[in-house]
């Protein structure tokens, strides 16, 4: 996928070691680059350890649609609602919200899932080819995405959903209930009535593994990862300024890859995005669950995916917009557990071992920021994936990787670029 070498090889700066910025470290420094990551933590412990693990090739349908709209009040005044804005944070909000609401509109949704179609089609070919220079493959598995229903009226809900991914090109199976059974047999039968599998979705066991390998082969190409934090960047006229902890250091080229923390390092040079944090929440069944299920399980009508991880069976769950200060609140994911463990019988009795919290960087029109800025191509931007972290890392990577290289875009890159919120 990145056959034709770069001119000459350049001094890189990636900040961000979860799955964006390993991935990105990894396929620039396969393009013959002198890359540096910073990042206090290890690859991958951040928010890109928390999800599913679903690289889901048809999640084409945007966070804003007019059904979510419509529910909008309840997210203030229902403390159970699927998700949850903190008042507190509202204001801070509102404009984040506003562009929310916009991308909500019909003709906006139409046009969203038309962009991210060509990113999600070519997730897991991208993934499957940094796996390959990693030496990780045995890491991506392919079970699919699965979502279950257990009515017909919870089916039919999503109509305009599926609609989406027709117009789209998403290949899907819609399941009767003995399909699915035969699929997941630690489900309960009582609560299938319907299901809709993407059995040409991947399947990430361990997320934080996979960025893992991926910047340890960044690394055996000659990558430098720098356990410090970020106090800010700027440009210069040989290209850009990094000032970390211990003093400045310059780089021909710059990769924000900084996850929720990106859009303050994007505004120091100029460009300006709209980004907020979806907290996302888990709770851990520990070791010995996660045979009870082969793939992640999306169960719609219970707020709630089921996810076989290393560690064991996953409940993840919540959208939470509260920032990046307010504590946890677990307890609206607390009172999912029963509702699991009459999903999975198999849980009944076991206790939860472990809770989780992480930063969701989203955008409100649900496309990410990737591509240059349009202030000078020594900044390049990757960030702001939302719910596909996991799934659109890889593809990120080599999208950013051609662009260093001046290679000609493999897909359109107007949507993406972050000139869109000016």
């Amino acid at each position: 996928m990145m056959d034709q070498a770069p001119l000459a090889p350049q001094d890189i700066a990636v900040i961000g070691a979860g799955l964006v910025g390993s991935a990105c470290a990894l396929a620039l420094a396969a393009d013959g680059h002198r890359v540096t990551i910073y990042d206090p933590d290890p690859p991958g412990a951040g928010t890109s350890s928390g999800n599913a693990g679903g690289i889901v090739t048809g999640a084409v349908v945007p966070t804003a649609t007019p059904q979510v709209l419509r529910a909008l009040p309840s997210y203030l005044l229902d403390r159970n609602s699927p998700a949850v804005l903190r008042l507190r944070h509202a204001v801070q909000a509102a404009p984040w919200l506003w562009r929310f609401i916009r991308a909500g509109r019909p003709a906006e949704v139409a046009r969203i899932a038309a962009a991210l179609w060509p990113l999600v089609d070519g997730s897991l070919a991208a993934h499957r080819h940094l796996a390959g220079l990693s030496g990780a493959a045995g890491m991506i598995t392919d079970e699919g995405w699965l979502k279950v229903y257990a009515s017909e009226a919870e089916f039919a809900a999503t109509a305009a959903d599926r609609l989406l991914m027709d117009r789209c090109g998403v290949r899907y199976q819609v399941l009767d209930r003995d399909e699915v059974m035969a699929l997941e047999p630690g489900l309960n039968p009582d609560l299938v009535q319907i299901g809709l599998h993407q059995p040409e979705s991947g399947f990430v066991p361990d997320p934080r593994g996979l960025a893992q390998s991926y910047a340890d082969a960044a690394m055996a190409r000659g990558a430098q990862h720098l356990r410090q934090r970020v106090r800010g960047v700027a440009r210069s006229p040989a290209g850009v300024t990094v000032h970390a902890e211990p003093g400045p250091q310059h780089f021909d080229r710059l990769v924000i890859a900084a996850g929720a923390w990106s859009a303050t390092l994007a505004r120091q040079l100029g460009d300006r995005a709209s980004l907020d944090t979806e907290r996302g929440y888990h709770l851990g069944f520990g070791s010995g669950t996660a045979d009870l299920l082969r793939r992640p399980v999306g169960l719609p009508g219970l707020g709630m995916v089921l996810s076989p991880m290393q560690d064991g069976l996953r409940l993840v769950s919540g959208d939470e917009l509260a920032g990046l200060v307010a504590p946890p609140d677990f307890r609206r994911i607390r009172a999912l557990v029963p509702g699991a463990q009459r999903a999975v019988p198999g849980l009944r009795g076991l206790p939860v071992v472990s809770e989780w919290m992480g930063f969701r960087p989203s955008t409100p029109d649900s496309l990410p920021v990737i591509g240059p800025s349009p202030r000078g191509p020594e900044v390049v931007h990757a960030f702001g994936h939302g719910h596909l972290g996991l799934t659109l890392s890889a593809i990120t990577a080599l999208i950013v990787a051609d662009a260093i290289a001046g290679r000609p875009p493999r897909l359109d890159p107007g949507p993406y670029g972050i000139e869109r919120f000016s």
